[in-house]
């Protein structure tokens, strides 16, 4: 039998768990489209700002590399191939 493969969230605080339920009783939402809901209207409050000596490359902070080289999306690959395949 093949594993589903579900997405999940878990909410720990017991503020917004009890607060996605009680919208979810007055809209008659599931707690999913809450949550989906509210994070399409979530906009950030501050930019981010740089940490230490990480830059932004799109969404991700990344350490640059000290030489300058670019490393390209084939030797990446190969890099992980070749790891993947070494003996434990």
């Amino acid at each position: 039998m093949a594993r589903q493969e579900t997405a999940q969230l878990n909410i720990r605080s017991a503020f917004a768990r009890a607060r996605v339920h009680e919208i979810a009783r007055r809209t008659g939402m599931t707690a999913t489209e809450i949550v989906e809901d509210a994070l399409r209207g979530y906009v950030s409050a501050a930019p981010a700002v740089r940490v230490g000596a990480l830059v932004r490359r799109g969404p991700v902070l990344v350490l640059p590399a000290s030489d300058g080289r670019r490393v390209s999306l084939k030797e990446a690959n190969a890099a992980l191939d070749a790891a993947r395949k070494r003996e434990p």
